[in-house]
């Protein structure tokens, strides 16, 4: 039983570390120059460069 919860466990691990591994192959953050958005009321106001 105990030999069982051990490949279990090892499974669950590999799994896991695989999840994080594809998650962190997704594409990078991209630079968005700065633009000007418009507020709740209507008025323009200019957010700076970001990444996205």
């Amino acid at each position: 039983m105990k030999r069982i919860m051990r490949v279990l466990l090892l499974l669950a691990m590999v799994i896991n570390l695989s999840a994080c591994v594809v998650r962190t192959r997704a594409p990078r953050a991209q630079w968005v120059p700065g633009h000007y958005n418009v507020g709740p009321h209507g008025g323009h106001y200019w957010i700076k460069g970001h990444y996205r």
